[in-house]
């Protein structure tokens, strides 16, 4: 890496537990955390745990500031995987999993088509290492093993467990990334920090989830010392909630790699499985946006989009609306393999569909409080269509949102400035469930997976709160119901993927990792007219990461890929040499 200099970083946020504190005056050096003066002694790049000490200055300095972890616990966890969310998510992750489209023509020959944007691509690797590891993760676990681990008992594994939610998710777009030091909150020594593999970057994450589900479980005291109820904005503090979506997160992952090393997915699956992961929509991680409590504050970025005007709504991809309306086609609709059903009478219409994306329409129309939709078919637009902008949206159907009311009626729309975020929802658990019972882990079968593949479809459109009388058409006439009858697991695993990646919509930072590693669903598109990749990806493939950013063009242990390589767990290419979508083999 090379150094970057930031003037000013600051931890703020709207609890009153303690204010900002800038970091301006302190140690800028991005491989030092800013808040400590000094080297920590006797560090070492080996292990993931503490096991170094502070000088006394450096402690004292900590305690100085020990009033103030709140705030930067807060500001962890809200900004994580939110910060900055259009460059480092929603131009990338969010297109490149087929969720959305982009409806800006200026950005047609960036990032959306393939080609390296410095500005945005770089913009997750900056976040990750210079303000959640060095800036917040570092001061959080030094603080609560330093300053008093016992009472920070809870906080601290916690942490780790959050920690471990974003490696995942930045080790899955880079590929290998460097981590010694990191992990454990330290600073690397040199320069030339070094680049853990993949496959090792995974075992560090089970590892932490490993330790901290067992260290909560022997001590599940929801004695936060105050932090409870103010800064863990996702569960108040309590424990039993973090285990859930720790295991959950556990079995991720677990399916992730299972692949490319099957014997430890399993043992890390069942291990997630005995331990208990989500049990209902109560235990989902969702983010809600500040606006809620401040309209002065940040909002859902669908809707921050929308009210930009009509040239910057995001719109709906040709691969979800295949999916809308070829899951459940009419009997005698006709065969549809490579060319897929867009009539709507032939088929039950998702009723998701109708949740979260408008018909064609001027923007005028759907800017108020009440939108006024036409009554043309839903329509996707391909990645790298050149016909995009505001004029378009008669022509595309866009999110579904509402920035003139804050009502947040789901009749009207369903994206308003304070709708939440979900990271990580209950209709995911149990379609990974499924997958898992496919795979037979812990004794599970076809059976048991048929179940919790409908309990899944079920749970989401009951999260948009759909009426079973508006979904329970569409689930009986699932074409994919057949499947379970048979024993081609692959033929299986599509059907559940294929509702999973609809589920999980829309985290393209999830979407994307399981459109890598399963090559589902098959609706997938290669960019429209070709790709501006420079050569890198061809034209008949998909991306498959996000190159280094140019500050690690100087050191030496930067591995030598392009965003044309698979990451670790991704083992073969979606597409055949002519672009078209080939049958994948998950079962190895």
């Amino acid at each position: 890496m090379k150094f970057n200099i930031y003037k000013s970083i600051a931890v703020c946020s709207l609890v009153a537990l303690a204010g900002c504190h800038d970091f301006e005056e302190m140690n800028t050096n991005p491989y030092q955390p800013g808040y400590i003066p000094e080297a920590t002694e006797n560090v070492s790049p080996n292990g993931y745990d503490i096991d170094y000490q502070l000088s006394e200055k450096a402690l004292a300095s900590l305690k100085e500031r020990e009033s103030g972890i709140g705030s930067t616990l807060y500001g962890f966890f809200y900004d994580g995987a939110w910060d900055n969310y259009q460059t480092t998510t929603n131009l990338t992750h969010d297109i490149y999993a087929g969720y959305t489209g982009n409806n800006v023509s200026g950005f047609l020959t960036q990032a959306p088509t393939y080609a390296y944007t410095e500005g945005w691509s770089a913009n997750r690797w900056n976040q990750f290492y210079d303000k959640r590891s060095n800036a917040e993760y570092s001061e959080l676990i030094r603080t609560f093993w330093f300053c008093d681990k016992n009472k920070y008992h809870a906080a601290f594994y916690i942490s780790r467990i959050y920690y471990a939610f974003l490696l995942s998710m930045q080790t899955d777009t880079y590929g290998d990334i460097p981590l010694e030091y990191y992990i454990k909150g330290a600073a690397p020594v040199s320069e030339q920090v070094s680049y853990t593999k993949q496959e090792d970057v995974y075992a560090a994450i089970f590892y932490l989830l490993d330790q901290a589900i067992t260290e909560l479980n022997n001590n599940k005291s929801n004695n936060w010392d105050g932090l409870n109820s103010t800064n863990d904005i996702y569960y108040g503090g309590d424990v039993d909630k973090w285990i859930r979506f720790a295991n959950t997160l556990r079995l991720r992952l677990a399916l992730r790699i299972s692949n490319v090393n099957p014997e430890e997915a399993k043992k890390q699956g069942e291990a997630a499985l005995n331990g208990g992961v989500m049990q209902s929509h109560e235990d989902r991680l969702a983010l809600i946006p500040k606006y809620r409590n401040n309209p002065s504050e940040n909002q859902n970025v669908f809707a921050e989009f929308f009210s930009w005007g009509s040239g910057s709504t995001v719109l709906l991809t040709k691969e979800m609306e295949w999916a809308f309306k070829n899951q459940a086609l009419k009997e005698g609709a006709g065969n549809f393999t490579e060319e897929f059903n867009t009539e709507e009478s032939k088929c039950y219409l998702d009723p998701r569909c109708e949740m979260l994306w408008f018909r064609p329409s001027s923007y005028a129309d759907l800017n108020q409080a009440i939108p006024e939709q036409s009554k043309k078919s839903f329509n996707g637009v391909r990645n790298g269509a050149l016909n995009i902008g505001g004029s378009y949206l008669t022509t595309y159907s866009s999110a579904r949102c509402c920035v003139a009311d804050d009502a947040m009626d789901p009749t009207h729309a369903w994206w308003y400035k304070g709708t939440e975020y979900v990271w990580m929802g209950y209709p995911e658990a149990l379609f990974l469930q499924a997958e898992a019972a496919l795979r037979g882990w812990n004794g599970g079968s076809i059976a048991q997976a048929k179940q919790l593949y409908l309990d899944g479809v079920k749970a989401s459109m009951e999260y948009y709160q759909i009426s079973s009388s508006d979904y329970q058409p569409y689930i009986d006439h699932l074409n994919g119901l057949s499947a379970f009858d048979g024993t081609d697991k692959e033929a299986i695993l599509e059907q559940i993927i294929t509702q999973k990646w609809i589920a999980v919509f829309p985290n393209g930072n999830e979407g994307w990792a399981e459109v890598r590693r399963t090559d589902y669903p098959r609706y997938l598109l290669v960019v429209e007219g070709g790709n501006n990749s420079g050569g890198e990806i061809y034209d008949t493939k998909l991306i498959k990461r996000i190159s280094y950013p140019d500050r690690e063009e100087e050191n030496p242990n930067r591995p030598d890929i392009t965003q044309g390589d698979r990451v670790w767990w991704d083992v073969a290419d979606t597409m055949d040499d002519n672009g078209k979508w080939q049958t994948p083999h998950n079962f190895r």
